[in-house]
C-alpha cells in the first residue's frame, strides 16, 4: 500500500524547522541540510516544497504572520471597547516577545533581506502588505474609539503608525537586551502613553 503524505502538514513541519534553525544561526549562516535535519527529512524533500532558501524565508514570513494573527485573535477575543482592544493588543504584543522569540529573530532577517537588492521586490511587498494590514486594523480601532467618544484623534493613521512603530522598536531593544526592561511594566507604561496621546 502506498504511503500517503499530508503535504500541508509536511510543509508546516519544514517551516517550523526553518524557524528554529534560522532563529538559532541566522538566515545566511543556516544551510538547507540543517533545516532538513531539524525537520527529520532528507535535503531533497525540502526542494519538493521550496525552490530555494530565499523562497523558504518568504514562505516562513507568511507562515509566521498567519500564526501571529491567530495569536492576537485569541488574545483579543471578546474585547469590544476600543481602549480595551488597544490595551489588550499592547499587552499581547509585548508578551509575544518572549512567547514568540524565534519569530522575532527570524523577522530581523526578513527586515534585512527586504533591503537587499536581489530580494527587495518580493520581500518588501510582503512586508508592506503585512504592515498595511496591521495599520488598517489599528486605524479602525482608533476611528471606532473616536466615534464612541473614547478618543480625540485628528489623525488615526498617524496614531496607528506610531503604535506599531513603538512595538517594533521595543521588540528590537528587548531582543538585543532582555534585561533592558520588564515586559509587563513596559506594556503598562506604553499603554498609558498611547492612551494619553489618544485622549
Amino acid at each position: 500500500m502506498p504511503i500517503v503524505v499530508d503535504k500541508e502538514r509536511k510543509r508546516s513541519e519544514i517551516l517550523e524547522a526553518a524557524m528554529t534553525v534560522f532563529a538559532r544561526k541566522g538566515f545566511h549562516r543556516s544551510r538547507m541540510e540543517e533545516v532538513a535535519a531539524a525537520a527529520g527529512i532528507g535535503k531533497g524533500t525540502i526542494y519538493e516544497y521550496f525552490e530555494s532558501k530565499h523562497q523558504l524565508l518568504q514562505a516562513l514570513h507568511d507562515y509566521m504572520l498567519a500564526k501571529l494573527k491567530d495569536y492576537y485573535t485569541e488574545k483579543l477575543k471578546g474585547i469590544e471597547e476600543p481602549p480595551r482592544i488597544i490595551a489588550g493588543f499592547l499587552a499581547a504584543a509585548l508578551a509575544s516577545f518572549r512567547e514568540w522569540e524565534p519569530f522575532f529573530y527570524v523577522f530581523c532577517d526578513v527586515w534585512a533581506e527586504a533591503g537587499r537588492a536581489e530580494q527587495q521586490s518580493l520581500l518588501r511587498m510582503q512586508l508592506r502588505d503585512a504592515y498595511q494590514t496591521s495599520i488598517d486594523d489599528l486605524v479602525r480601532v482608533v476611528e471606532a474609539g473616536v466615534a464612541g467618544g473614547f478618543f480625540h484623534c485628528d489623525h488615526p493613521r498617524l496614531a496607528a503608525e506610531h503604535i506599531l512603530a513603538s512595538v517594533d522598536g521595543l521588540a528590537l531593544h528587548w531582543l538585543y537586551d532582555e534585561e533592558a526592561f520588564d515586559l509587563d511594566e513596559m506594556a503598562e507604561a506604553l499603554t498609558r502613553a498611547v492612551m494619553r496621546s489618544l485622549e
